[in-house]
């Protein structure tokens, strides 16, 4: 099996640079193919970086243009459809490779591909006590810890420990897709991301749908990537907010029945109030991450019923 690297921009040209040049300089390249998709970035877009690519000796390389904003998981979408090898691994543009990953990847992770239906995901984000790599479902519990902004770290510390007492592997309920690694068929099997997440939640949302076709799903934690995350949010904190609630509650309206839902809403009714509450208290509402923050939060308030009509407009 080869494996085709997928790669989405938007708006993060260095970004890719970097991390493209950092997988040149550690993995062969005649192990996989690049495919670069240009996702309507309205600002520094990478057509002078796909030029100094096609220059590089073995390096096989795919540029596909879309003039407008897919989002995250079309666009993903997209250029799998082009993609020619067996295995598709979407990496995010913000990651630094420090290691022959690929290597470790074929040896780790291909040869159980042979045998077992399943979606794998690497090391994207972790510290000495806590690993936001991977994580469960959504849950009464930690939506509920969440008002007191704890639930996600209880997790992500459950998942360190859980990685602790194991030697390469656990099961997982789902894995980030900032490192995100599927058979071509199974994701095809799948129908690929779904349309109505733009942006966050379309891979817990694969793996979930993956997960009811009996697909298991494997966080590898020896092998990481170095992913400097938020890079994008921290442009436009109201537009990021919005849609990572956006997509939550995209999700927790899919995968819940209609009674479970209306708990999620008001736990997470609560949870916008403490987030507004807290902008205000700490940060007297005054900068401008605290203005953004509060605005995606109110305007959230307005939407719980109806996520779907969420705008994914910058500035709406």
């Amino acid at each position: 099996m080869v494996i085709s690297i997928i790669i989405i921009n938007y708006n993060l040209a260095d970004q890719v640079a970097n991390c493209i040049n950092s997988l040149l300089k550690h993995c062969n390249s005649d192990g996989f193919e690049i495919i670069l998709l240009e996702n309507g970035s309205t600002e520094n877009p990478i057509y002078d970086l796909v030029n100094q690519l096609k220059s590089q000796p073995n390096l096989k390389l795919k540029f596909i243009e879309s003039k407008t904003n897919l989002g995250f998981g079309q666009a993903c979408n997209l250029a799998a459809e082009n993609a020619d090898n067996e295995v598709l691994f979407f990496l995010n543009p913000d990651t630094i490779i420090e290691n022959n990953l690929i290597e470790k990847i074929n040896s780790t992770i291909i040869p159980q591909f042979y045998t077992s239906n399943f979606i794998a995901g690497l090391k994207v984000n972790s510290t000495k006590f806590f690993d936001f790599s991977a994580g469960f479902f959504p849950n009464f519990l930690f939506e509920v810890l969440n008002i007191f902004l704890i639930g996600r770290f209880i997790e992500a510390f459950i998942i360190k420990l859980m990685s602790y007492f194991s030697k390469e592997e656990i099961i997982i309920d789902w894995v980030m897709g900032s490192a995100f690694i599927i058979r071509k068929d199974l994701f095809n099997k799948l129908s690929g991301f779904a349309p109505e997440f733009f942006l966050y939640f379309e891979e817990m949302d694969l793996c979930k749908r993956a997960k009811k076709l009996k697909f298991t799903i494997k966080y590898f934690h020896r092998i990481s990537v170095n992913h400097l995350g938020s890079v994008g949010s921290k442009k436009d904190y109201y537009f990021f907010t919005k849609m990572f609630y956006k997509g939550k509650l995209l999700f927790l309206k899919k995968h819940n029945s209609k009674f479970s839902f209306e708990g999620y809403k008001i736990i997470l009714k609560c949870q916008f109030h403490s987030q507004i509450l807290f902008w205000k208290l700490f940060y007297n509402g005054s900068s401008k991450i605290a203005s953004n923050k509060i605005k995606a939060f109110k305007e959230l308030l307005n939407y719980l019923n109806y996520p779907e009509n969420i705008s994914n407009n910058l500035n709406a």
